[in-house]
């Protein structure tokens, strides 16, 4: 899902649309915490609904990046 970052009273912010918020039960006036993680040398951002979540956001990432080591192995 693409999303994009628009002009807000003269700040950044992020529209998330109603079939992401429904997908992850949220609803306008709801917080979310902002995350940042690398996959490999790849930085992502991931949503949360709770402040620390560090250990299950490392079992994801190396997940990820076993997966991406093993894609590049079976090739």
């Amino acid at each position: 899902m693409k999303i994009i970052i628009e002009e807000w009273d003269g700040d950044g912010a992020i529209r998330i649309p109603d079939e992401a918020l429904q997908e992850l039960e949220l609803d306008v006036g709801d917080a979310v915490y902002l995350m940042e993680k690398f996959v490999g040398n790849t930085r992502c951002l991931v949503l949360s609904k709770t402040p620390q979540i560090a250990d299950r956001i490392d079992e994801l990432t190396e997940f990820w990046n076993s997966k991406q080591h093993g894609s590049a192995e079976d090739k």
